[in-house]
């Protein structure tokens, strides 16, 4: 029998592409207060649904959307949407995150998360209106942008809805297109677009909606969230990232050579000021700031160039300032708006975008990819933009090795020449954020872990660079010393990790920006618990809604040990673990596995999981409550 929820509909929506069905399935309490919410309900559901053998690109692939435990409610950057499915990158369980409106959407029409079963003939949309939903096809909107589908739909759907679309990367199965909220807001790591173009799903459309999102005890929620509005504005990080964007980052990164460019050859550049967040402003670019729902930081950049035939659009943020800036020697910001705008519209990941771009155009200095040049009409160069946009339609659309570009790195270098894998900057089929892991220890270590492949949006351990007051102190209290706060180190970045990554569950889960607690530090595991409890009537504390966080990084590992993973596959790109980096200074790091191993160790201890093969041992499966993973445990214990 199913209680009364409070901060949640506690429905689940599923849609059945291959045999037109659709049910709703409800759940309580018992699993809101051992999962949190979306990330972790949408994990749970991983694990019953989706097979360890099934492919990503099939039928037998469930994708899950769903909005926050907080979503709806006034507390501000709490407008997150979870989006859960089997990777065509890595063949794993992945997760991602979005903003923009179509959670609060999702939230208000009635339901937490939607199951997309199955696969359609043809091409359809969903379209949700509170207890109306239905299955329509979508042959007229197939084929277009993001951008103008949205619009289109928006006409016909009235202006209170909202989208989540695939663009023609998504429809062409590029391993790395993305799923867009809001046209603008991207869920863009893994290949969720490719899952999407694959179940000929265009997109789901919600409605206005009319249900109200009930809290537990409201006047004790309001009041916190007071409290939490007023510790953003205090707070120096988030106060930079409402001014300059998140790539107010990049000059940080540079001056402690954390900034990758040309393809991690350099961790530093003259031309980093060309990429920033300051600069966008400075120079004029930035005509307005766009903010997610419910959101009081508005990080997005409403930007503008008259060149390259006029862009009007929303970015760049600072992964892709650097993925089509700095990583591929690009320092002409106007192109840099362009490139956004077009992986924008078309739906692309533009850090695996830059990833691969970076990799052509070593590749062609280092005398490979020798008939590319003629392909392109044009020589693809570090910097040259031409060949970028060329590289970006050709990938799109799936034309001449642009085919082969969209399968991603771990398979174009293999096909081209093993040799060429030394610098492509991937891990297990997905390429590396942009940050530089062999002086940063804390986002290797968390880079080598992360279940999505080398990538910040699972563990922000931003932290460690100790760029601010509140980040000394949190490192402090994580390692004993505000001495470990900085990079090149290597002492105490287990704790750092494992502290990040379970605060990052539960953030995720209740619809939050990491922003506020691991890029920011406006709110901590104490402040959580206490509006946890408020919202849903939970008991909760501060250890307890850490556990909840452990317990789903727990159960994410378990997923991917049911699927094959293990502690050999916790590595990093060759030329992290094999090159050295000089910084600024003259002064040269390498990470080493051995150095990568150690910091392991630690953390599977810190973890209580098997040293050996890093998997969760059943006495610690039994201790988060997730006894239904044990009998699996075992079985990949028990191996040789």
């Amino acid at each position: 029998m199913i209680c009364t929820v409070y901060s949640v509909n506690g429905k689940i929506l599923h849609v059945d592409l291959t045999n037109n069905k659709i049910w709703v399935e409800k759940y309580g309490n018992d699993l809101l207060e051992l999962f949190v919410g979306s990330r972790g309900l949408q994990a749970r559901l991983y694990w019953d649904l989706v097979s360890p053998k099934a492919s990503a690109l099939s039928n037998d692939n469930v994708l899950f959307v769903g909005s926050g435990t907080f979503t709806g409610t006034p507390l501000p950057s709490s407008g997150r949407t979870t989006v859960t499915f089997k990777s065509p990158a890595t063949n794993m369980y992945f997760k991602a995150s979005v903003g923009g409106d179509f959670g609060l959407k999702l939230k208000l029409n009635g339901y937490d998360i939607i199951a997309v079963h199955g696969a359609s003939e043809r091409p359809v949309y969903v379209y949700i209106e509170n207890d109306h939903i239905d299955i329509i096809p979508a042959e007229k909107y197939w084929g277009l942008d993001i951008r103008t589908a949205h619009v289109e739909l928006i006409k016909r759907h009235g202006l209170g809805a909202d989208t989540l679309l695939i663009g023609p990367a998504g429809e062409k199965l590029v391993k790395y297109a993305s799923i867009n909220c809001s046209v603008y807001n991207v869920a863009a790591r893994g290949g969720g677009g490719a899952v999407l173009g694959y179940k000929k799903l265009k997109g789901i459309v919600v409605g206005r909606g009319s249900r109200s999102v009930i809290l537990y005890n409201p006047r004790e929620f309001y009041e916190k969230s007071l409290k939490v509005i007023f510790s953003i504005m205090r707070d120096d990080a988030l106060v930079a990232t409402a001014k300059f964007g998140t790539a107010s980052a990049t000059m940080g990164l540079d001056k402690t050579s954390t900034l990758p460019c040309y393809n991690f050859r350099k961790s530093f550049w003259e031309n980093a000021y060309r990429n920033a967040g300051e600069y966008y402003v400075e120079a004029g670019y930035l005509v307005g700031r766009v903010g997610c729902a419910q959101c009081i930081v508005s990080c997005h950049r409403h930007t503008k160039t008259e060149k390259y035939g006029g862009v009007d659009t929303v970015g760049p943020e600072y992964e892709t300032s650097n993925a089509l800036g700095g990583n591929i020697g690009n320092s002409d910001t106007d192109a840099l708006i362009k490139l956004n705008d077009l992986a924008n519209i078309y739906g692309l990941d533009t850090i695996s975008l830059g990833g691969v771009i970076g990799w052509v155009m070593e590749s062609y200095e280092k005398g490979y990819l020798k008939n590319l040049k003629e392909e392109l009409g044009v020589e693809p160069s570090w910097g040259n933009v031409d060949a970028t946009i060329k590289l970006i339609e050709d990938i799109t659309f799936r034309k001449g090795t642009g085919d082969l570009l969209a399968e991603g790195l771990a398979v174009v270098c293999n096909k081209i020449n093993p040799e060429t894998c030394k610098w492509a900057l991937q891990s297990r089929g997905l390429e590396h954020s942009r940050v530089e892991t062999r002086i940063a220890r804390a986002y290797a270590l968390a880079f080598a872990l992360n279940p999505r492949g080398p990538d910040h949006l699972h563990t922000e351990t931003f932290a460690e660079f100790g760029f601010t007051e509140d980040a000394k102190k949190l490192i402090k209290r994580l390692t004993g010393s505000e001495e470990n706060a900085g990079v090149g180190k290597d002492v105490g970045r287990p704790e750092i990790v494992v502290w990040h990554e379970d605060i990052y569950a539960v953030t995720d889960s209740v619809g939050l920006c990491a922003f506020i607690d691991t890029a920011g530090f406006a709110v901590n595991e104490a402040i959580l618990s206490e509006l946890f409890e408020s919202a849903t009537g939970i008991k909760s504390s501060s250890d307890m809604i850490m556990k909840s966080g452990e317990r789903i990084v727990t159960l994410e590992r378990m997923i991917q040990v049911r699927e094959g993973r293990s502690r050999r596959d916790d590595t990093l790109p060759w030329r992290i673990l094999n090159e050295e980096i000089t910084t600024r200074e003259g002064k040269t790091y390498t990470l080493t596995e051995a150095t990568l191993n150690s910091m392991l160790d630690r953390y599977f201890e810190l973890r209580g999981w098997d040293l050996e093969k890093g998997i969760p041992t059943p006495s610690k499966l039994r201790e988060l409550k997730l006894e239904f993973t044990v009998e699996e445990a075992l079985k990949h214990l028990s191996r040789p």
